[in-house]
């Protein structure tokens, strides 16, 4: 097969993957692909990254059951010794927005560079694939580069006496200064609106594969705009949006005129997968002596796990098989769970030959009919009695309920072990969930593909299949050991034989030396090591047979910001910093760890050229950044596109420094801190636009805060440029200053008015825009920072700056938005979500007072008071509940008849004077506590209906006003018992 004739970013994108992907027609190709990526465009200084690579295509349709072990076998026909490299397989959720396509998989690492794409396509063109197809996508110049020993793509010899470099590296300047410096932004934004013009009237006609063509087009044209820094993240959510229409429509089309054309290729057939070995499985003859207790093992093989699965997985496995063995009367002694990127395993100490014998009660059908006139037994009666294996006269009758059944006492026999796990296995596995699942042969989905099942009790075989695996004995070690495979003789031996095989199977002993070893390394160069929790959890389930390695990166580096160089080695090479015991700042040293036996030394050079490589790219954009002032990129905000309807991110900006001062007051901060917010809002979010965190997104406000403090800006000031991108994710931290809570709020609530005017409210499955997220993280700020804030308030004075109209039901809108953000943070607080909702009817406009009342009222709830007031404020309400009571009715204390009436009415003033809206709640019970008994007296001696109208309308004027005083503060009748 051949490449494209038409740009594409991947040969993904080329129709013989994108549109051959589709339909039931299998598909085995391979082809080589020119990718062109405008924004790695570095005019060829990087060492391993370019602005055209090429990569080698392959695609697998059906999977063949074996696509592994077919690519690591490929990797050494191209020679590279796969027992030296430290070849990983790496989670990867991988997704194209703009064909409507995701697969799960993996990137591969060898040496802790990426050399290949690895992915099974769950989908297409908007479309679910059947049969699931493989990719394969093999980076062609950075194999060369460790085939030939060589550390920058220019170096590689493409063939005799000329290098790579020599060829394109021109090539590479030319295209770079197009793609960063020169390309016509004005221009470029018309291709992009023609080529789908253009694809539009193709659909039309029926002519799905130049309509796609124009796609790619399209595609490469917003590749170009993105390069040229015109995209912001918001408007990028909407130029996806008309590529994706776009490439679903086309798929369809060419879904249906292949099969108007009768599938030329055949129609797919599920395979003869290949699987490990399957022991002949032990019959039971061999094992009906043995009546004492043997331990049971059930490992599940698998592709690479992804790394917080292996931890849910393993749980749920051991929570699972306790259960059934419970269920099934099975004793047995310890469980223990294990998990690894290639296995989840569970091991039960002493499980019983056969289960223990059970007398259990049958109920039967009805003594009606049961028995006739004569009070023989019926059918029914006899089926039952020949179901279960008894005889009418041990029958027996009894009453449930209004009925009586006839009922029996039967033994359940004891069936042996194996028999019961046979039917209850595949379940166990069936069960276990997953964030993210995916099919790969068949309709069963997991993680990641099941590659063998091991199940023994003792030395039998426990025989049950699922997703076409027969269980057996034989298990799999690391693929580059001379035990890739081998079999497992008992359950009792299995955690030796595991051990034997090169596997470290226990997550804390993995944890363990991998701490303990980095410990030793970094102690060897005079230093600590940084691992955070969340990494070291990441890398004990990355790998089977850790093996930490320290490597070394140039000192120049070090004048690169720390969290410049921390973040590349943790968040893009999963490597733990080295830092000196004496100062804490960084060494030139890192370690990373590696899995299984290979060659130290090969795999420390492949990791030290990986990290100057992306050294070189942090050092290029760093020298760009620093060439100008952090306020000299403020103006470049106005090359990034926020919204069509709301403008740049300039534009955007402008809005946020116009509102500051307004809500500095609204937030009840101290009116002589706004000429520093204001300072702040007027650099916020410039560094969106420095080269640096335009390539390491994650960096945004942490690279703000750099680069003003090294124009000599006041700490104020640079910490507020932090702040105001808090919190960027789960367990993040909250801006704590004055500056940074201002610019944090003022920043959301402007995404939140201006997007919901444009019409952009996120659907129940789709938020393209993250607005759930930005209001979760607006209550989280005022809720920590307990700050008292009007919402509707502080709503309208931001709609009033926004480019478009923004009318009141759109702010209601947003006030709803908001509510149910706040609910959901409550309800995960564990405050109980009617006390919730009680509170959010009253309170929800000040988002921090509703969390303090809710929590004050799930406190109170827990006292023998609690229903007592609810009690105290129901009555009055269902009374007036549906009555015509006018509210310029006023209680007139001169009217009452009954002593009752008038204390209730003496109470009444006693505690509405003391109840306010932002009362807290204890004032409120201790208030309402005085009500009750004259509540009592009142319901008990006084008639509300009277016949005299006046009368009549007094008494529920005074209920009325009493069944208000909840009014501000929580509405009591959402809860159980009004």
């Amino acid at each position: 097969m051949q490449c494209s004739n038409t740009e594409v970013g991947a040969g993904t994108m080329n129709p013989l993957t994108f549109l051959r992907v589709l339909g039931p027609e299998p598909w085995n190709v391979a082809y080589v692909e020119p990718s062109v990526r405008p924004d790695d465009s570095r005019y060829g200084d990087n060492p391993n990254r370019l602005q055209r690579h090429t990569q080698f295509q392959v695609i697998l349709k059906p999977d063949p059951g074996n696509s592994q072990d077919l690519f690591l076998h490929s990797l050494s026909a191209l020679g590279i010794n796969v027992c030296e490299h430290d070849i990983r397989f790496v989670e990867d959720n991988w997704e194209s927005p703009v064909l409507g396509a995701w697969g799960l998989g993996w990137e591969v690492w060898m040496d802790g560079m990426e050399i290949t794409q690895f992915t099974y396509f769950q989908q297409s063109g908007s479309l679910p694939l059947l049969p699931v197809s493989v990719e394969i996508t093999y980076g062609l110049e950075r194999i060369l580069m460790s085939l030939q020993g060589v550390d920058h793509f220019k170096k590689i010899q493409y063939t005799e006496g000329i290098t790579y470099g020599e060829l394109f590296l021109e090539n590479e300047k030319e295209m770079s200064a197009y793609y960063l410096e020169q390309a016509n932004v004005d221009h470029t934004q018309k291709h992009f609106d023609d080529f789908e013009v253009e694809a539009r009237s193709l659909l039309s006609l029926g002519l799905p594969i130049p309509a796609y063509d124009q796609v790619l087009k399209a595609s490469h044209a917003f590749n170009i705009l993105d390069s040229r820094g015109f995209v912001g993240v918001t408007e990028r959510a909407r130029y996806f949006g008309r590529m994706r229409s776009l490439a679903r429509q086309c798929s369809q089309l060419w879904l249906k005129t292949r099969e108007d054309i009768g599938y030329p290729l055949g129609t797919y057939q599920e395979a003869n997968l290949i699987y490990p070995h399957v022991s002949k499985k032990n019959s039971r003859k061999e094992v009906l002596g043995q009546a004492q207790a043997h331990a049971f093992v059930l490992e599940i093989g698998t592709e690479e796990l992804p790394p917080h699965d292996v931890v849910d997985a393993t749980e749920q496995l051991e929570k699972s098989l306790v259960q059934i063995l419970g269920k099934r009367r099975l004793s047995h002694g310890k469980v223990h769970s294990y998990g690894t990127p290639r296995r989840l395993a569970v091991v039960v100490e002493n499980l019983s030959m056969k289960q223990m014998e059970e007398e259990v009660e049958l109920r039967g059908p009805p003594v009606s009919k049961a028995f006739d006139q004569e009070g023989k037994p019926s059918k029914a009666a006899e089926g039952f009695c020949r179901k279960n294996n008894v005889h009418v006269d041990c029958l027996y009758r009894r009453i449930d309920g209004k009925t009586e059944y006839i009922y029996a006492r039967v033994k359940e026999s004891a069936r042996y072990a194996d028999e019961v796990l046979s039917e209850d296995l595949s379940t166990i596995i069936s069960g276990i969930s997953f964030p993210k699942s995916m099919r790969w042969n068949s309709n069963i989905v997991f993680s990641r593909p099941v590659r063998w099942i091991m199940a023994l009790h003792g030395d039998l075989v426990v025989p049950f299949s699922f997703a076409g695996i027969s269980s057996g004995s034989q298990s799999c070690g690391l693929r580059n050991s001379s035990l890739a495979s081998f079999k497992v003789e008992t359950a009792e031996s299995y955690l030796r034989t595991v051990e034997k095989a090169g596997i470290m199977i226990d997550m804390k002993e993995r944890k363990a030396k991998i701490l303990d070893d980095s410990s030793m390394l970094a102690k060897g160069v005079d230093g600590g090591f940084i691992a955070p929790d969340s990494l070291l959890q990441e890398v004990v389930n990355l790998v089977e047979a850790p093996l930490p390695i320290l490597g070394r990166y140039d000192d120049s580096f070090l004048k690169l910001p720390k969290d410049v160089l921390i973040t590349v080695m943790q968040k893009h090479q999963k490597y733990f910093p080295v830092t000196s015991q004496s100062t804490g700042d960084l060494l030139p040293y890192f370690i990373t760890v590696a899995n299984g036996s290979i060659s130290e030394e090969v795999v420390r050079k492949g990791n030290e050229a990986v990290l100057r490589a992306r050294y070189e790219d942090a050092k290029f954009f760093y020298k760009m950044d620093t060439q100008k002032h952090l306020s000299d990129f403020r103006g470049q905000l106005k090359s990034i596109l926020f919204h069509e309807k709301l403008g740049t991110m300039l534009d955007k900006m402008a809005r946020v420094e116009d509102v500051v001062a307004e809500l500095t007051l609204v937030l009840g901060i101290n009116e002589m801190m706004i000429t520093v917010i204001k300072d702040a809002a007027a650099l916020a979010m410039s560094d969106l636009a420095t080269s640096i965190v335009t390539e390491f997104t994650s960096l945004a406000g942490i690279m703000a805060r750099h680069y003003a403090l090294r124009d000599g800006l006041s700490e104020q000031i640079a910490e507020a440029l932090f702040e105001i991108t808090l919190p960027r994710f789960s367990g993040d931290v909250f801006p704590k200053t004055d500056a940074g809570i201002v610019l944090a709020v003022a920043d959301r609530l402007d995404s939140l008015v201006g997007l919901f005017g444009a019409g952009c409210q996120p659907s129940s499955s789709n938020d393209p825009f993250g607005l759930r997220r930005i209001s979760y993280g607006l209550v989280q700020i005022l809720v920590e920072n307990k700050k008292n804030f009007d919402l509707m308030k502080a709503l309208t004075l931001v709609a009033e700056v926004q480019p478009i109209r923004i009318d009141n039901d759109v702010i209601n809108e947003v006030v709803q938005f908001v509510t149910r953000r706040l609910e959901q943070l409550l309800v995960d607080e564990g405050i109980n979500c009617e006390i919730v909702r009680s509170v959010l009817m009253e309170r929800a406009n000040c988002p921090y007072l509703a969390s303090q009342t809710a929590a004050e009222m799930e406190a109170f709830s827990r006292t023998e008071d609690f229903p007592k007031i609810v009690e105290a404020y129901s009555r009055p309400t269902r009374i007036i509940r549906g009555k015509q009571i006018e509210s310029a009715w006023e209680v007139d204390a001169s009217v009452f008849e009954n002593d009752e009436e008038k204390a209730l009415w003496s109470a009444y003033l006693e505690v509405a004077d003391k109840i306010h809206p932002g009362v807290d709640v204890k004032t409120f019970a201790d208030a309402s506590l005085l009500l009750i008994q004259p509540l009592e007296d009142f319901f008990n001696n006084v008639f509300v209906m009277a016949e005299d109208e006046k009368i009549r309308n007094n008494r529920l004027a005074l209920l009325r006003n009493i069944a208000g005083l909840t009014k501000g503060i929580a509405d009591l009748s959402v809860l159980p018992g009004f």
